[in-house]
């Protein structure tokens, strides 16, 4: 323990400057951060001149116990720095808390370094920097002694983060506090002054104090040493962390929170923490966990328990939470919604991710914590291996969730939809601000680095990408890395190897290069001469608006395909690397169908000739067990895109799709209902053209609904019950009849407390409340407010968001801004009011005018996921243009300045461009969609008659 001195104050503040690495001939360089001439953004970066070694920070917490200052606390920690640079006088660290009371910097003798007396130390709130300014230059490599006296205050929930209080009910139906931490990206600088960028790894003591009727504290390592005193306190004091970034710091002090679930025969334990009224509803999660742990290990060849002696390996159920969940070392923090489950509550989609997210965040143990990205520019790598591992890695130890085909529609579909724009970035992309950070957190990161990562295993093996991260873990551990460091390990497994010598001419490193420096992806091109067996590929940069810019990139394309005459849709080792925009290969003589890219594997699209389309299409339908399911789902995926970007007609595109009339298989119908819905939210004003529209989409789904059923079967799959969740919902939101009088049975029975399977409860819930009034309304509200599972409560909200009433809309749009809607789930709810029943736009709208402060407060407005911005964004989508007139007028008089104003009024344009889109189009894919129907279209009154009752999302 440090001796803390309050003499002089002082702050010091350590730059984040990049250090140097080994770099690669091959990549364009790209020059290292120079902070005497940094840009406007760059400004928001630590200088790098001082570094960071060890923190002792004693954290005291207080609750409504202090009058005064409830909900604070009070800090103190001791830094041992070192300057890297000559000549340094001033020290630049980051300190986002309420007040700064003393600083102090010390010898490492024990003698206090001079301040200016002028000016000891001042912050730059805008780039929460706290400078301390001294009067003599630091020695380049000798120890200095950093202290600092603040204190500040917990942030209310979760969306703010930092050091945040939240509440719950226990078992005995009384309100519980409970405080704990999301510092990641850059919030570890609210709880303590600390250098906050990455980069700076260093190891962590840290000190909590609580009130004693609280339970015990936890944290990153376990507890070292209890202290009680005089003041109905208890101190705990932590073991070291192992040498890490400030962002992985994390603490959890509750007035009850226990192990619920735990597996001793692990060491450390692997345990389960949570609410005390959850014990034994953790069991699966635990079973995520042990078992992926165990993977891992294997692996990885680097045991969970030779990371660090002191560190726990604790899954905490938090009962909210900004995200899904987030990789502290050692104490991974989850929202309950996901580790919270009981098979006659929780709904399949629930139980189908969690088992994703608790493998993501242990991998986040290697990739993320062990090693570190230099900065979120490279934040690809952390995300990018942690989503890869949660899919195909669970996939290899919990096969019935089928994950590893789950993978298309969540990560490489996804891809291709949003990384179609003009202004996409590449996964390494630079950022600076602290809104540029925040949005790196996502797609392309995520989803795209993942969907790389399996794209590449697929060429250099499974066995070589597993010494590639071994390599990679060994020669980087505890360290920060970047593009070259990853770049070197794959290199070298795939050197030893020779995993890739059977491809002449190509360069492996130019290949990395592109996908991870370059934004976008290609869609290849294929004409086929049949009599010759000729097959003509070429490429280009795919944009889904037909009057984008070529750009004249050239990617590096993993080429397989299947023919008729020769199927191998198992085999996703490509056959041919694609290196130039020409190529040719050959097949056997004759018309046949002929698939590339198989199981949608790789990251491009596929356009054919129209004969060969037409091959693929009579194939589909006439024998659509010969061509994989995720090639039919790729073909789904990839003529919505072509429609949409006009490389294929309407006419022809639904040609192409009129095999889902006899399709039942969910990774087809996934893709198909987003491409139908895209439609169909177009027409949402064009009365008898959107009913016209719904009858076909019946048609199509006539045959998936009769071989699905309404009930659960007893042993279904997962992935059946999933396909039945999605296909149900859309077909009640419709007016399938039979959906809804199903539905309605079920519901009423339900409020007889007949026990309803959670499978199918999301469309009974919404249709109950839908085709209900008061009393429906308030039985699922009733139910919402006795519920202990969170997954159960969100399902719930969502139903109650889709009555048609306009009172009991605006009702339960008041709960929203009450302790009752979770701070994590109130845009969520906001966003049911719209998706759930369209035509109760014009009641949200109202709630907003007469809210909208209220809504600032509640919903959080300077959050950084910008929850009222989407909010008032959304609104636009839903309107039609009397209530765009409506909600521009309201904006230009009454927001302009919010921070809202601008995007609202954007949304607004953009839902003008919509509506009048689908006016100009709709006939043309009315007339597309009849002629590939395989049904007859009921009469136009009937369709009308329909469109007035129910309208879809």
């Amino acid at each position: 323990m440090y001796l803390f001195i309050g003499l002089s104050v002082l702050l010091i503040a350590v730059g984040a400057a990049d250090h140097p690495i080994s770099w690669y001939h091959e990549f364009e360089k790209e020059l290292r951060q120079d902070s005497s001439a940094r840009n406007d953004e760059q400004i928001y970066r630590l200088p790098g001149d001082v570094v960071p070694l060890e923190y002792d920070i004693y954290i005291d917490m207080y609750f409504n116990e202090r009058t005064d200052r409830p909900f604070s606390y009070d800090g103190r920690e001791t830094i041992i720095i070192q300057a890297v640079t000559e000549n340094v006088t001033q020290i630049t660290l980051h300190a986002n808390v309420d007040r700064i009371n003393a600083i102090s910097v010390l010898t490492d003798a024990g003698m206090l370094v001079p301040v200016n007396t002028q000016q000891p130390f001042f912050t730059e709130p805008l780039y929460h920097f706290l400078k301390i300014n001294l009067a003599q230059n630091l020695v380049v490599g000798q120890n200095y002694t950093l202290f600092i006296d603040y204190t500040s205050t917990m942030n209310e929930g979760p969306m703010k983060r930092g050091i945040w209080r939240g509440s719950y009910i226990d078992a005995n139906n009384q309100e519980r506090f409970y405080a704990t931490t999301h510092f990641q990206p850059y919030n570890a600088r609210q709880a303590f002054p600390c250098w906050d960028e990455p980069l700076y790894k260093a190891v962590f003591k840290l000190h909590l104090s609580r009130p004693s009727h609280f339970t015990n504290s936890y944290s990153n390592t376990g507890v070292r040493l209890i202290e009680s005193d005089l003041r109905n306190r208890i101190r705990e004091h932590f073991w070291p962390t192992p040498r890490m970034s400030s962002y992985l710091l994390t603490l959890l002090v509750s007035e009850s929170f226990q192990v619920i679930a735990e597996d001793r025969s692990f060491s450390p334990a692997i345990r389960i923490i949570g609410r005390s009224n959850t014990v034994g509803l953790a069991d699966r999660a635990l079973e995520f966990a042990v078992k992926m742990t165990q993977h891992f290990d294997e692996f990885l060849q680097y045991p969970y328990a030779e990371l660090d002696p002191h560190l726990n390996n604790d899954h905490i159920s938090s009962p909210d939470w900004a995200s899904a969940g987030t990789e502290n070392w050692g104490m991974v923090s989850y929202r309950e919604l996901y580790l919270i489950q009981n098979s006659s509550e929780t709904i399949m989609s629930v139980e189908h991710y969690a088992s994703t997210l608790v493998t993501h965040e242990l991998a986040h143990k290697w990739f993320g914590n062990l090693i570190t990205c230099y900065w979120w520019s490279n934040t690809w790598i952390n995300e990018g291996f942690a989503s890869y591992f949660g899919y195909i890695a669970t996939n290899q130890i919990f096969p019935e969730y089928e994950l590893h085909e789950h993978f298309n529609s969540r990560y490489l579909q996804a891809t291709l939809s949003f990384d179609s724009g003009t202004g996409t970035v590449p996964m390494n992309h630079d950022v600076n601000t602290p809104a540029q950070v925040t949005g790196h957190f996502g797609t392309i990161s995520y989803n795209k680095a993942a969907s790389f990562l399996r794209m590449t295993v697929n060429m250099i093996t499974q066995d070589t990408f597993r010494k590639a991260c071994q390599y990679f873990l060994r020669e980087n551990s505890y360290e920060p890395t970047d593009q070259y460091d990853l770049f070197s390990a794959f290199d070298r497994a795939v050197t030893e190897d020779g995993t890739l010598n059977e491809y002449l001419h190509f360069n492996f490193t130019h290949y990395y290069d592109v996908w991870v420096n370059q934004p976008g992806y290609p869609i290849l091109m294929v004409e086929i001469n049949h009599s010759t067996g000729d097959m003509q590929l070429s490429q280009e940069r795919f944009f889904l608006s037909a009057s984008a810019t070529p750009t004249g990139q050239i990617y590096p394309i993993p080429i397989t395909y299947s023919t008729k005459s020769s199927r191998d849709f198992e085999n996703l080792k490509p056959v041919y690397m694609m290196t130039s925009d020409k190529a040719v290969r050959t097949k056997a003589v004759g018309e046949e169908w002929v698939i590339f890219n198989h199981q949608q594997h790789g990251i491009y699209r596929v356009n054919y000739d129209d004969k060969t389309w037409d091959l693929i299409g009579d194939a589909l339908v006439n024998e659509p067990g010969n061509i994989h399911h995720l090639n039919r789902a790729q073909v789904v995926d990839d003529v919505f895109a072509l429609m949409r970007s006009g490389r294929l007609t309407y006419a022809k595109g639904f040609h192409i799709l009129k095999f889902l009339y006899k399709e039942t298989n969910y990774h087809v119908w996934n893709p198909a209902i987003s491409g139908l819905s895209w439609l169909r939210n177009r027409l949402r004003f064009l009365p008898e053209q959107l009913a016209e529209f719904d009858s076909i989409i019946l048609g199509y789904m006539d045959h998936v609904i009769s071989e699905l059923g309404f009930e659960p079967a007893e042993n279904e799959t997962p992935t059946v019950s999933l396909t039945r969740q999605e296909i149900l919902q859309l077909a009640c939101n419709i007016g399938h009849q039979k959906c809804v009088e199903d539905s309605q049975e079920k519901f009423n029975a339900m409020k007889d407390e007949v026990w309803i399977d959670p499978r199918i409860r999301r469309h009974v819930y919404m249709t109950g409340v839908r085709e209900g009034g008061r009393e429906e309304f308030d039985f699922v509200l009733r139910r919402h407010q006795q519920s202990n599972y969170a997954n159960d409560q969100l399902e719930m909200l969502r139903a109650l968001a889709a009555t048609r009433d306009p009172q009991l809309l605006t009702e339960y749009l008041e709960l929203t801004l009450t302790s009752t809607v979770r701070s994590h789930d109130k845009l969520n709810s906001f966003n049911f009011a719209l998706t759930g029943n369209p035509d109760n736009v014009y009641t949200v709208l109202e709630f907003v005018k007469n809210n909208i402060d209220a809504i600032r407060v509640a919903y959080i407005e300077d959050a950084p996921p910008t929850p009222v911005n989407s909010a008032l964004n959304n609104i636009a989508a839903y309107l039609d243009e009397p209530g765009l007139v409506d909600y521009e007028e309201w904006l230009r008089t009454t927001q302009v300045g919010t921070m809202q104003y601008s995007g609202a009024l954007s949304s607004i344009q953009s839902a003008r461009a919509n509506n009048e889109w689908g006016a100009n189009n709709a006939d043309m894919i009315l007339s597309a969609m009849r002629d590939g129907s395989a049904t007859v279209v009921v009469s136009t009154a009937l369709l009308l008659a329909t469109a007035v009752l129910v309208r879809l999302v």
